[in-house]
C-alpha cells in the first residue's frame, strides 16, 4: 500500500487544481493512491455554504500540517510501515511532472472535469447557447479579463485597460476573418467593463460558470493566469497570454499542466 496525500492547499481554485494533477500523474504512474481532501467538493458545489465548509475544511488540514511540520520538522513527511508500504504527506507548490500531466491527460481529465449532473440550468442553458453559435460556424474565442490583484501583482504589468482589449479583440478579430473564420468573442470577468471593446457577449458569473465557458471556446486569451492556463489544459484549447501593451502574440499554445 502506497497513498500521498495533499494536506495544504496553496493559492486559489484554479492553483490547487495544478498543485494537485501534478502529484496525482505522479501517483498514477507509479501506481500509487492519492487523495487530496483539501480539494474536497470544489469540482461539484458551487454556493456560499459549501465555500464556508472549504474554507473550515482546509484550516482544519492546514492546522494538522503545520502540526506535522512541527514534529518532524519539515512540510512532507513519509511515514513508513515497510519498505513498500507508506503514506507520504505533501504540500507546496513548486512540484512538477509536465510529461506525466501530458501523458496522462486524459484520466486527469475524467476526473477533473465538471460534471453535469452538478451543474445548474443557467450554465446548462449557456451551453447550449454555446454549441448553437458552434452549429452556425461561429469559432468561439473566450476572452478572461482580471484586473483586481493585478494592479498591484508584478508591479501591475499585466493590468490592462479597456483600451488594450479593444485592440487585442481588433487585432485577433482580424486575423482569425483572414483565415477564413468566423469569430465570436466572449468575455468572462468580474470587472464592469465597456461595451465598446468589441466582444459579442459578456458573462459575469462564477469563477466555476467562468471555466465552463472558457472551456467551452475553440481559443482562449487573457493575462497570465492559471485560470487560462486550467481551462487550456483541462480541454485541450489554444491559449493567448497577453503579456505585453506593445507586442501582441496572436499564435495560441495548449497549457501542457
Amino acid at each position: 500500500m502506497k497513498i500521498i496525500i495533499i494536506l495544504e492547499k496553496y493559492g486559489g481554485f484554479c492553483n490547487r487544481l495544478f498543485q494537485s494533477i501534478h502529484y496525482h500523474a505522479f501517483s498514477i504512474e507509479k501506481g500509487i493512491q492519492f487523495y487530496n481532501p483539501s480539494m474536497l467538493g470544489i469540482l461539484k458545489f458551487d454556493n456560499n455554504f459549501f465555500y464556508f465548509l472549504d474554507n473550515f475544511n482546509n484550516f482544519f488540514l492546514k492546522c494538522i500540517s503545520k502540526f506535522i511540520k512541527y514534529l518532524f520538522g519539515k512540510d512532507d513527511f513519509c511515514f513508513y510501515f515497510s519498505k513498500n508500504n507508506y503514506i507520504r504527506f505533501v504540500s507546496g507548490w513548486d512540484y512538477r511532472e509536465y510529461s506525466l500531466t501530458t501523458k496522462h491527460h486524459e484520466s486527469l481529465k475524467k476526473i477533473y472535469s465538471f460534471e453535469k449532473k452538478f451543474l445548474t440550468e443557467k450554465i446548462l442553458s449557456f451551453i447550449r447557447f454555446l454549441n448553437f453559435q458552434k452549429r452556425e460556424g461561429k469559432f468561439l474565442v473566450g476572452l478572461h479579463v482580471r484586473r483586481g490583484d493585478y494592479k498591484n501583482w508584478n508591479e501591475g504589468r499585466f493590468f490592462f485597460d479597456d483600451d488594450v482589449y479593444r485592440d487585442v479583440i481588433f487585432k485577433l478579430k482580424n486575423k482569425l476573418i483572414e483565415d477564413k473564420k468566423n469569430p465570436y468573442f466572449l468575455v468572462v470577468s468580474n470587472e464592469n467593463l465597456s461595451s465598446e471593446i468589441g466582444a459579442d457577449f459578456f458573462y459575469k458569473g462564477s469563477w466555476r460558470e467562468d471555466q465552463i465557458i472558457l472551456q467551452s471556446c475553440d481559443l482562449i486569451i487573457g493575462p497570465p493566469s492559471t485560470f487560462t492556463m486550467w481551462a487550456s489544459y483541462i480541454s485541450k484549447t489554444p491559449l493567448i497570454k497577453l503579456n505585453s501593451t506593445k507586442e501582441i502574440n496572436l499564435n495560441g499554445n495548449i497549457c501542457i499542466g
